[in-house]
């Protein structure tokens, strides 16, 4: 039963983005990413207990890292669109977010779980975090201050 999991978890990583891959140039120009700018994107839903907890700190994150060379993204994947949305004012999310109702940018990324965070950089995934983690925004801007030196 070990092997069969470890299998079933190694054949994910090979689909799933993972450190130093490049994303698909289809789904860089669906998310409006430019060269030289560095992305936090963040994958949530309003089913995900962890998301909403996490929430707080991601808005605080992307107001400390905003600026012409990062910014932290949203991609919100319920497929109920009207649901998400209402999700979104719920937490006064105030980032940029892309309603993935079609599941197509999350279905390239194919995340390990929820949330999901990756940093990418001229279509090149540079880092990576699953699941909820305490101090995420202080995670995340010290990550963006070491890729902007």
């Amino acid at each position: 039963m070990k092997l069969l999991t470890m299998l079933l978890l190694a054949s994910g990583l090979l689909f799933a983005y993972q450190k130093g891959d490049r994303v698909d140039p289809e789904i860089l120009k669906k998310m409006e990413l430019q060269s030289g700018k560095i992305y936090v994107i963040d994958f949530f839903a309003s089913w995900c207990s962890s998301c909403k907890t996490e929430m707080p700190l991601l808005i605080k994150a992307g107001h400390a890292i905003a600026s012409d060379k990062s910014e932290l993204i949203g991609v919100d994947v319920d497929k109920d669109h009207d649901k998400g949305v209402a999700f979104q004012k719920e937490l006064a999310i105030d980032f940029r977010v892309i309603n993935d109702n079609d599941n197509s940018i999350i279905q390239a990324f194919d995340p390990l779980g929820m949330p999901s965070l990756y940093v990418v950089k001229d279509g090149k995934v540079l880092d990576l975090l699953y699941g909820a983690h305490d101090g995420i925004d202080q995670l995340i801007i010290d990550e963006i201050h070491e890729l902007s030196q």
